[in-house]
């Protein structure tokens, strides 16, 4: 067993002016190898839980998955400071356990960025803090330490739709509460994939007046109930102009830029802006919206054909609200068109993307054109457009860089929500499969430091702390059975 101790944050001495005089021969290529953002962030992003220091990236919503050893860049926006500590700690955890993080460098070319490294330290989510000058800023569930494989596997989920009456008419107790989108991130969670694409309308804004303000923040606290890393793009109800609030702009308080794109090994996955109107043409009044169609903005093709360009991954993937394929006509009062859609099809296509995931139509859909698979998955919490709807979310599995599954039943199907449920005991687990496959759930226990055995699971991984230990366990569940997973 590893022995896992908290050590004291270093401290690294900069000079209080002007640009940190650190040899940097790459600059911002190593930025570029793992993440890029749209050109647009200095201008309008308003990170939220900040005083005078901003994190830019990563965030909750765009984290960094790293392996312990190797290192990843922090942007941020501060002062000028004379003394930099960059920090780790298990998320939302029982028994949190920080890490320092070594600095590497820094240098400021409009912001600041530090390239950290990971010691080695367990696979988990952290939470990232920088502290500066004394001041501290924490951004939850943005770094996670885990093994990049080239065999993993993603959830898709959309249309959380965060305050939206529109499930009652599905099922008023599951809407009560969001208990559907609680319930979902539940499940996600058992199943444990390797990260989480969500693709827009993960609120509503377009009830009451000023609701923005609450939706948002009812989002954020819920999204972090997700133990798993999660990358989000936004949605047409995400960023409607009404009564006074541009919901984009309450969006990149809360999760920065509007689109961006991320690798995962030698998968490359661009999140994109397919609501990129106008601020003139997202305006709304309650139901009444100008346009809830697709729109790629003419910036934002240029920034897609240009990331496309400069990626050699072996696995491409686009993700946005709306399917490029359709056309979005009625979805306007003045029935304009899917501005660039066939123009962002002809990148999809020339720069050979593997996939595209989307959502908005509330069902399930799968078509492929000239080799390019496009994934369409149901709402998990609000009204159902077709007869065969049911809430839902995909998994997808890659093997070897490429996309082998990603039905739950053929020709379309999404995994139906609600039907694994988990009962914790004193002493145990009871997984309840109620899904026609067979699946693997993870779940952890916390319990005083001791030897024990698991009964029905495996122990992948133990962290200890003082005199409290955590198991990881894993368990594998038959189709329609139940397990009970118990300490011993």
């Amino acid at each position: 067993m590893k022995y896992f101790i908290i050590v004291a944050a270093a401290i690294l001495l900069v000079p209080s002016a002007g640009v940190v005089e650190v040899p940097h021969p790459f600059m911002n290529e190593d930025i570029k190898e793992h993440h890029t953002y749209s050109l647009s962030l200095n201008e309008s992003a308003q990170p939220l839980f900040s005083s005078s220091i901003h994190i830019y990236y990563p965030r909750c919503s765009d984290p960094v998955i790293v392996e312990p050893g190797d290192n990843f860049t922090v942007i941020f926006e501060s002062k000028n400071f004379t003394s930099l500590a960059v920090a780790i700690e298990t998320s939302y955890d029982e028994m949190p356990d920080e890490f320092t993080l070594s600095i590497i460098k820094t240098w400021y070319d409009g912001m600041w960025n530090a390239v950290v490294e990971v010691p080695e330290i367990p696979y988990e989510l952290y939470n990232l803090t920088l502290s500066i000058d004394g001041d501290v800023v924490t951004e939850p569930r943005a770094v996670a330490i885990q093994e990049i494989k080239q065999n993993f596997t993603f959830i898709h989920v959309t249309d959380f739709h965060i305050g939206d009456p529109r499930g009652l008419r599905e099922n008023i107790s599951q809407t009560i509460g969001w208990k559907a989108a609680k319930k979902i991130i539940e499940e996600v969670n058992l199943l444990h994939p390797d990260f989480v694409i969500i693709t827009g309308d993960l609120v509503f804004g377009q009830l009451y007046p000023f609701e923005y303000s609450f939706e948002y923040r009812k989002l954020y606290r819920i999204l972090q109930m997700f133990d798993i890393p999660t990358y989000l793009c936004p949605g047409n109800h995400d960023g409607y102009v009404q009564t006074g609030q541009d919901g984009f702009k309450i969006w990149q308080k809360y999760f920065g830029p509007l689109y961006y794109s991320f690798d995962y090994g030698d998968a490359h996955f661009i999140m994109a802006n397919s609501y990129d109107w106008p601020k003139i043409s997202r305006k709304a009044i309650s139901y009444a919206a100008i346009n809830w169609g697709g729109y790629i903005g003419d910036e934002q093709l240029r920034w897609i054909e240009n990331d496309l360009k400069n990626s050699d991954a072996r696995l491409k993937i686009v993700a946005l609200h709306h399917n490029p394929l359709w056309e979005t006509t009625n979805d306007s009062l003045l029935n304009n068109p899917y501005h660039n859609r066939k123009e962002l099809l002809n990148l999809i296509w020339t720069y050979g993307v593997d996939a595209v995931l989307d959502g908005h139509v509330h069902y399930d859909d799968v078509t492929v054109v000239n080799n390019t698979l496009f994934l369409t998955t149901t709402t998990c919490a609000s009204s159902l457009s077709s007869d065969d709807a049911y809430w839902g979310y995909r998994k997808i599995e890659v093997r070897d860089w490429k996309i082998v599954s990603y039905n739950y039943k053929e020709p379309k199907f999404s995994i139906p929500s609600y039907k694994i449920n988990i009962e914790r005991g004193e002493n145990y687990v009871m997984i309840t499969n109620t899904l026609d496959i067979p699946i693997t759930v993870h779940v952890g226990f916390y319990l005083p430091y001791g030897a024990y055995t698991i009964k029905n699971g495996e122990v992948m991984m133990k962290r200890l702390k003082g005199d409290m230990l955590k198991l990881y366990v894993k368990a594998d569940v038959n189709s329609n059975d139940e397990l009970r997973i118990k300490l011993a």
